[in-house]
């Protein structure tokens, strides 16, 4: 069987990046079903872009869907990405982010080896500074579970799970990762890939190193293991690796002004 492929990006005002975004789903040499914009009313030039490819699009019998609104945050958006959605498998990759091109490929191939509900693999995280690093998934099964292991732009869900337990619109942040662990807490199948799969850009409030926003990071992330009844020890990883983000983030901003 080969897998349907729904691809949603969530954005506004990011028509400077949503070329390499719209590029990468457009040079997969497995090609997505259909392709999803979930606009928040853009006042740059992401639409004219967006229209710019829409003759590529239909060429390679991709079908697209733009909805272009105003909306109440990034995961009220996404939860509408996932309403349109018709395809087997669901995928959420950010404006400014792209995939490798054999990634909807790879996701097929490991499915026709062995069928799954809930994909993750690798990513390339791009640094603010311009460094990379390789974030592989690995599997928590028998140990302490963390977002460390996992990688959200990486992830492909099949859509009726997505349909039937979508983002929570409470969290600012975290909600990808509280659905990651509501969905561990069901009987699925779950595959974990040990290759790359997407590249993610860092930045905005998840690496945001002032004080306030690691304290609502983590504060955030404690909460989305305790919603799905994981122990109270959690505090310790929750809080834990966000001030080690923090530390980490801030290093990094300090070698840029230095250079």
């Amino acid at each position: 069987m080969n897998l349907r492929f729904t691809v949603v990006t969530v954005t506004y005002n990011a028509g400077e990046v949503l070329r390499k975004t719209i590029q990468s789903v457009v040079e997969q040499k497995y090609l997505p079903y259909e392709y999803i914009i979930i606009d928040g009313a853009s006042t740059d030039k992401t639409l004219d872009i967006v229209e710019e490819y829409r003759v590529k699009f239909e060429s390679l019998g991709i079908k697209l869907t733009v909805v272009s609104e105003k909306d109440n945050g990034v995961y009220f958006a996404m939860n509408k990405g996932i309403h349109y959605a018709t395809g087997d498998f669901i995928s959420f990759l950010n404006a400014g982010d792209w995939y490798e091109t054999d990634a909807l490929k790879q996701v097929n191939d490991c499915y026709r080896e062995n069928e799954f509900d809930l994909f993750y693999g690798g990513i390339h995280y791009y640094n603010t500074d311009g460094s990379v690093v390789n974030k592989m998934s690995k599997d928590d099964k028998n140990g302490i579970v963390t977002s460390r292991h996992w990688n959200h732009p990486s992830m492909f869900l099949r859509s009726e799970l997505y349909k039937d337990a979508p983002f929570n619109e409470e969290f600012r942040i975290y909600s990808d990762f509280e659905l990651y662990l509501r969905m561990r807490k069901k009987n699925i199948e779950i595959f974990v890939y040990d290759g790359i799969i997407s590249n993610f850009v860092a930045g905005g409030i998840s690496t945001n190193p002032n004080f306030k926003f690691v304290c609502m990071r983590a504060k955030e992330k404690y909460k989305a293991y305790r919603v799905n009844k994981y122990s109270r020890f959690y505090w310790f990883e929750s809080y834990g690796w966000e001030f080690l983000k923090c530390l980490y983030f801030a290093c990094k901003k300090g070698r840029k002004k230095k250079n």
